[in-house]
């Protein structure tokens, strides 16, 4: 996925070029590259926000699983003050 999105930097980095030449008043272009931004926009905002979450939800695993580790080893030792 890295790569794609390496290409369509580079293609809209090429698409400067014509774009500052040519259609510098192409309201058409402006408003396609205006639509595309706030895509993508949206499309990262979504992506950071499922990457969140998910690393919250690993988190919770993390620390329910210490937790569990530490009461078994709390039994196994005979530590009446640890294991609930």
């Amino acid at each position: 996925m890295a790569k794609f999105h390496l290409v369509l930097a580079l293609v809209w980095a090429i698409l400067t070029i014509p774009t500052l030449l040519w259609w510098k008043n192409s309201i058409l272009w402006v408003s396609l590259m205006s639509i595309y931004a706030i895509v993508i926009s949206h499309l990262a905002a979504y992506s950071a926000a499922h990457a969140e979450k998910a690393a919250s939800n690993a988190l919770n695993q993390s620390q329910g699983a210490n937790e569990k580790a530490n009461q078994t080893a709390a039994k196994v030792n005979g530590d009446p003050h640890q294991a609930h």
